[in-house]
């Protein structure tokens, strides 16, 4: 049996191209899987929240702190999501989703449920409906 493995280069110039070696696991970034809760009295959609969260991040943090924090939102579905940051700038990405006050016009609280290293983990944790 062949084992394929993907192998990274990187091609300086049409004749030379580097190998790259991956990244050890104690040298890659750690990510944090943040569950949040958006009360509000309509529906949020997710297009509105990912803008939201993006435009809150840079008028908090600034554009070069809101690229440090690596902050993505995940999921974002009835009025529940994941959003992803650094393991390093949690409590920044926490105090940006603070500062959302009014998405797409409406006034809403968004609430951290809570913080995990896993998507699974998070919504397992925090997200069911039980809850």
């Amino acid at each position: 049996m062949i084992k394929s493995t993907y192998v990274p280069f990187i091609c300086i110039s049409q004749n030379r191209c580097i190998h790259l070696e991956p990244l050890l696991p104690s040298l890659r970034k750690r990510k944090r899987y943040i569950a949040v809760e958006v009360i509000s009295d309509a529906p949020v959609q997710r297009n509105a929240f990912i803008a939201a969260v993006s435009q809150a991040g840079c008028a908090v943090l600034g554009d070069v702190g809101f690229a440090v924090c690596g902050i993505s939102v995940l999921g974002f579905e009835d009025n529940v999501g994941i959003v992803k940051c650094w393991h390093t700038s949690v409590s920044q990405t926490i105090g940006v989703l603070t500062f959302m006050t009014w998405i797409d016009g409406q006034k809403v609280i968004v609430r951290a449920a809570g913080v995990s290293g896993t998507v699974k983990g998070a919504q397992i944790k925090f997200l069911q409906k039980g809850n």
